[in-house]
């Protein structure tokens, strides 16, 4: 007795039958994940070719337009255009990426996309191309909120610094750099040259290097400050005002500095003063400092001073903090007051 199996019976079995070969055709996972994709309509296209077997047990197939990677740990992911192509000339599964763990995926910016790999990722954008990206300096960036962070995409692969101790990635807008005291920090790329960029330009981070190491870390605070003020009546209707400022400060580990200072005026009555200071710490967190002062007199230039706040609060390395707090007048059981949200931003300079 004798059984035939033709094409069509053995796709019909595709999703059933993991790894079977027919004349070097595979009706198993690459199959499935084709069809998956919109066969040969969709993104791939056809077949340019039979399934090849690769040294490591994995599996690929080419398309018209990229390719299906399959192993036991990651599954089949189909992996085509420009990040294909970078892929493969890094060495494709060989390379330390792995294999894919992803089909390419749009980024939230709809202008980009990438493919997630067993040890890293690799982003593309119509105004980066395609670059890698790994281990703490890609869960920083992550971390950050990635492309859409202040960041952008990556426009480099991870490299090592001349002094062979940093590595980092440049992006769009700035830099993540790597090393064994400071761990994956980030800083801006404005204002450092090429030679600057090419060894880290997280050296002022404290990470020391072929020049010695650095006694001073630098840090640039970013400040939102927002206020509500009421100047309650006995008679007739509350007045109420908002007022907001915002300033950007570079702080060093040296000296305490300014950071923002604010003055509302309003009703003819009330002054509110806020005033910020900032100190950089060695461990690249940044001390503040916040002092709030409430006047109320016959006029807005009163020196009545009838409420005072004060807050000392850490600003996390590359993190941010929210804090809200009120200021009263309390002379005048708290019917008076200031409503003060702030928000800093705390990266490296």
């Amino acid at each position: 007795m004798s059984l035939t199996l033709t094409r069509r019976r053995f796709e019909d079995l595709a999703g059933t039958i993991p790894t079977i070969r027919w004349r070097g055709w595979l009706a198993g996972p690459i199959h499935a994940r084709h069809a998956a994709l919109g066969g040969d309509a969709g993104v791939l296209g056809a077949a340019a070719g039979p399934v090849q077997f690769l040294p490591d047990g994995g599996q690929f197939r080419d398309y018209a337009r990229g390719s299906i990677y399959w192993s036991a740990a990651t599954g089949a992911h189909g992996v085509w255009g420009q990040i294909r192509d970078k892929w493969r000339a890094m060495g494709a599964e060989r390379s330390f990426l792995g294999y894919p763990t992803t089909d390419e995926t749009a980024t939230t910016d709809p202008h980009g996309a990438f493919n997630h790999f067993q040890s890293g990722s690799i982003y593309w954008s119509p105004a980066t191309g395609p670059w890698s990206i790994k281990g703490a300096i890609r869960e920083r960036w992550l971390a950050l909120g990635a492309e859409r962070s202040l960041l952008g995409f990556p426009t480099s692969d991870e490299t090592d610094a001349a002094d062979g101790r940093v590595r980092f990635s440049n992006f769009e807008r700035g830099q993540i750099a790597w090393s064994p005291e400071a761990g994956a920090a980030v800083a801006g790329l404005t204002g450092l040259n090429d030679a600057q960029r090419n060894q880290g330009g997280l050296r002022p981070q404290h990470h020391g290097g072929s020049h010695g190491p650095w006694t001073t870390v630098r840090r640039r605070l970013q400040v939102n400050a927002n206020m509500f003020i009421q100047d309650h009546e006995n008679f007739g209707s509350n007045e109420h005002a908002r007022r907001n400022a915002q300033n950007m400060a570079y702080l060093t580990s040296d000296v305490p500095g300014d950071v923002l200072t604010m003055v509302a005026r309003m009703g003819g009555e009330i002054r509110v003063e806020l005033s910020v200071e900032g100190q950089a710490l060695l461990s690249g967190d940044v001390r503040v400092i916040v002092r709030a002062q409430l006047f109320e007199g016959t006029s807005e230039d009163t020196t009545d001073l009838d409420g005072t706040q004060e807050h000392t609060m850490l600003v996390p390395r590359d993190g941010v903090l929210n804090r809200n707090f009120r200021v009263t007048n309390t002379d005048e059981g708290d019917d008076d007051f200031a409503e003060i949200s702030l928000a800093f931003w705390n990266v490296a300079a």
